[in-house]
Formats: C-alpha cells, structure tokens, sequence
C-alpha cells in the first residue's frame, strides 16, 4: 500500500489541497506491510465503519489521522514501532479504507467523529485506557474527544496538529486571491468529502480543557510545507501560511500542566514519515507519564 492524490489526475489542484490540509502526495514506505492487522468493522447511522488493531499490551494506542488520508497510510511508517509493546487501534472515517462514503449533503465535523470515536472505543477489541495519538486534523478530534471524556484518556500526542485559530489567521493576514485558494480547498473538502474543517476549530475552542494533569506530547515541525507551493499560492502568502502555523504553535504548550515539546528539525507535516523515531520517542514519553507503560 502507498499514499496517493486521492483524485488520480488532478495533481496541482488535488496537490494544493493536500498542502493545506497537510496530507502527504507522494508514495513512501509502508512499514505497516510488516504488521499483521486485526479487521473488522462497526456502524454508525447505518454505515460501515472499517477499523484495524494490532499488538497487546495497554494503554491502547488509538490513532486519529490527518484530513484526507486513512490511519493506515498516515502511520505506516510508525505502526510497527508502536504495536511492539501496546495495543494499537484506529477506525477509518467515511470514503478512506473500507468504510461507507457519506451520503450526498451530509456534512461531518469533529464533534460527529468524536461520536464516531466513541461508538469505536466501545468494542471489545478496543479496550481501555486510552492514549490518544492525533496527527493534523487528528488532533482536533483526539482535544474535543477527551474533553468530554476525560475520564477514559490517560495521554495524548499530538503531531503537528494546527492552532485554532490557524485558518482564521490566514484568513485574516493573507491577500485576497491567496483566501481564495486556501478557501477553494476547504470547500472542496465539504463538497466532496462532507468533511467541515471551518467550522471544527470553533468547536475545539469551545469545548472542555483538557485535564490539567494529563501527559501531552506535542511534536511540531521545524521545517516548512512546501507541498503548499503547488497550490499557486504567492510566494508571500507561502511564507505566511507556514510563519502562521510556526507562530502559534507555542500556544499548544498551555493545554496542559504536564507537556512535553518535541521539534522534529529535520522534517515537514509529514513527520511519522520524515522523523519516525520522533513520534516513536513522544508515544514513548506519554506512555511512561501514565505511569502505565
């Protein structure tokens, strides 16, 4: 298996889109080849679920992947490091691996994957505690999830996972032909993958803190996207796009008492791909923190 545009044929468009989204484009490496992959599947409002696990050992690692791409691409690189002591756990959200697309005109935002997420951890194969591993969008859903369910999550890891106010900066700071291609992909994003981006960060800001003693790993990228170039963005709101998300990323540092800041200096958004042994040392740290390990 290999990471691909997820419209074959569209490569600058569907290139832009990944860039802002920050999803990878080319094809690396899948060391989750090498892992024998527990499958089944679950419902949700009548629709398949696809799901995958691997490994023993708790807390179970529950993995939430980036827009636009599956768990299993997103994490290929690191699963097999991950799986050699814990159990490992993600379902794929509607249109990626197995599971149902949506139906025309529905829209999903992070509090409905949160729903979906707490269908998932309710099997049997899935048992707690839980430590939550949220790449890009992922993080989003792994903060509104353990807002409202502290009480099943022992730790987090969050892998570049944007501001919530990223967007909106942009928005605020970039020339108005820029907003039009970043807001081009954004309603791409709800056209053709019912998938609510915009209105997600609202509903991050507002929901619960996160527990004040709970271990949360951040691991932010050093380097810039330049996938983001092929968008057609300007050269200036290149360097905004990447100066934005390098700005606020400090502030994640506050989520939490008990945080851990992890830089991955050699690699962009893509960095369970680019610096493995990050992500592998942060779940490592996280895990330790829980005192569970």
């Amino acid at each position: 298996m290999s990471k691909q545009p997820f419209l074959p044929g569209e490569s600058h468009w569907i290139q832009g889109i990944a860039a802002l989204l920050l999803i990878a484009s080319t094809a690396l490496a899948n060391d989750a080849e090498a892992v024998q992959l527990e499958r089944g599947a679950f419902s949700v409002d009548g629709r398949k679920l696809s799901f995958f696990c691997a490994g023993e050992g708790g807390p179970t690692l529950i993995l939430e992947a980036p827009s636009g791409v599956s768990n299993e691409d997103a994490y290929s690189n690191v699963l097999a490091g991950l799986v050699s002591e814990n159990r490992v756990c993600a379902y794929e959200r509607a249109h990626y691996g197995s599971s149902d697309p949506l139906a025309p005109g529905v829209v999903q935002n992070v509090e409905d994957y949160s729903q979906e997420l707490e269908r998932f951890l309710s099997l049997e194969a899935v048992p707690p505690p839980y430590l939550l591993v949220g790449f890009s969008y992922g993080g989003f859903v792994t903060r509104y999830y353990t807002g409202h369910h502290p009480q099943q999550v022992v730790g987090m890891v969050l892998i570049d996972s944007p501001h919530v106010r990223w967007l909106r900066t942009m928005r605020q700071e970039f020339s108005e032909d820029d907003w039009a291609k970043v807001e081009d992909i954004i309603e791409w994003f709800l056209d053709n993958r019912g998938h609510d981006v915009w209105q997600s960060q609202f509903m991050v800001e507002q929901a619960p803190a996160l527990p004040a003693d709970l271990p949360v790993a951040i691991i932010v990228r050093d380097q810039d996207h330049e996938t983001m170039r092929q968008s057609g963005i300007s050269e200036a709101g290149f360097r905004l796009y990447n100066d934005i998300h390098f700005d606020l990323a400090p502030e994640l540092l506050n989520l939490s008492d008990h945080i851990m800041h992890f830089r991955a200096s050699n690699s962009d958004h893509m960095i369970p791909d680019h610096d493995p042994g990050i992500v592998l040392e942060a779940v490592k740290w996280a895990l330790q923190s829980t005192g569970r390990e």
